[in-house]
């Protein structure tokens, strides 16, 4: 039975509706190929939430799989139809409670950290076993588990682990997604909304997660930020900030430069599919090769005139936007920087945003 990790409720919004199905276009990075086809063939594995005869819940292999069809499926399409309104700013705890897990079981159901949790184990099993076998054990414990080298190879003790793995994916759904809940409960949320001819893209990992403070993403860091792209015009951001009431919904306008910039982290952070229109992935190929391949600054004082525009609005006085200001005023005055501004500007501008924000998280 095929089951979709990336549900179709959500594809929906990036495809064309024919009669009563859905169709969207797909790159496939690997092949470097588009093809069109129906939401029903893409995003899913067979029996990827089957449970094993002897974990099932309540007498029924089906359970996980019913509870994302019957509960959080359906929540995500109120959830969608809240965060696309314009005119909802103020929410209650209730709804925000209910965004937070409509969106965030999009992470903890994907395979992809399933993926990543196997590659990790088994680079640990083999390193365990190389050195227990360098220094002449008898076999080597993982996991709390011991294995004698007469009864298993390197391979089946893989093997054994991926399996033990796979099943604490499908029956450790729940809790997953309650313990990431949980963590995240007073995060805030941002709907940027698409003002420019660019349009978001999405992926066969919707939810993406990024740390610019560490860059080493843990969905339990409160320096993490999610993003996901809602439909082609709306985009949705999870992140923590002092700074920020907590019951609303902070709306705003997204320019062809920050959207590029979203679709970057969603394009790098994808298994295989990028999933949208067409046209859509062709205009951020086109722009990547503008904004992110050409470090020079002229390119970086480009990207920064939307940023500081969207921080004006805020009437910020810190310390990083008063420095971000000071050089792109000195940029657009004088067509330039001069070589020592230049050097100036590089010196401090990493410290200043890692400062700035270390001081929204504390």
């Amino acid at each position: 039975m095929n089951q979709h990790y990336v549900p179709r409720v959500y594809l929906k919004n990036f495809a064309e509706k024919k009669g009563s199905e859905y169709f969207v276009d797909v790159y496939d990075i690997t092949k470097k190929k588009t093809f069109n086809t129906n939401i029903t063939n893409i995003c899913a594995e067979r029996h990827l939430y089957t449970l094993d005869v002897d974990s099932k819940i309540n007498g029924d292999v089906m359970a996980i799989e019913k509870m994302f069809a019957v509960g959080f499926e359906p929540a995500y399409q109120k959830v969608y139809d809240l965060l696309i309104n314009d005119e909802i700013i103020h929410i209650t705890n209730e709804q925000r409670e209910e965004i937070l897990g409509a969106i965030l079981q999009l992470y903890t159901r994907n395979p992809r950290i399933l993926k990543i949790s196997i590659a990790h184990h088994t680079e640990l099993i083999r390193k365990a076993y190389a050195s227990a076998v360098k220094e002449g054990q008898k076999g080597v414990t993982y996991l709390d588990e011991d294995y004698s080298f007469q009864e298993w190879t390197e391979q089946a003790i893989v093997d054994h682990v991926q399996m033990l793995v796979t099943k604490d994916f499908k029956i450790g759904n729940i809790h997953r997604l309650i313990e990431v809940g949980t963590f995240h409960e007073f995060a805030k949320l941002e709907v940027r909304k698409n003002k420019g001819p660019s349009t978001y893209f999405t992926s066969d990992n919707p939810l993406v997660i990024e740390d610019k403070l560490t860059r080493e993403a843990h969905p339990l860091d409160i320096s993490v930020e999610f993003l996901i792209a809602l439909n082609p015009q709306y985009l949705l951001r999870i992140y923590h900030d002092n700074q920020l009431d907590l019951n609303l919904i902070w709306r705003t306008p997204s320019g062809s430069a920050d959207t590029a910039t979203s679709n970057q982290t969603i394009y790098q952070q994808a298994e295989r599919f990028i999933i949208g229109k067409t046209q859509s992935l062709t205009e951020y190929l086109q722009m990547e090769e503008a904004l992110f391949k050409d470090n020079s600054i002229d390119a970086i004082m480009k990207i920064m005139r939307p940023i500081i525009d969207h921080i004006e609005k805020e009437n910020r006085h810190d310390e990083y936007t008063l420095f971000l200001k000071k050089y792109l005023e000195l940029y657009e005055q004088h067509d330039g920087l001069t070589q020592q501004e230049e050097q100036d500007f590089y010196a401090q501008y990493h410290a200043s945003n890692q400062a700035w924000r270390r001081s929204r998280l504390t």
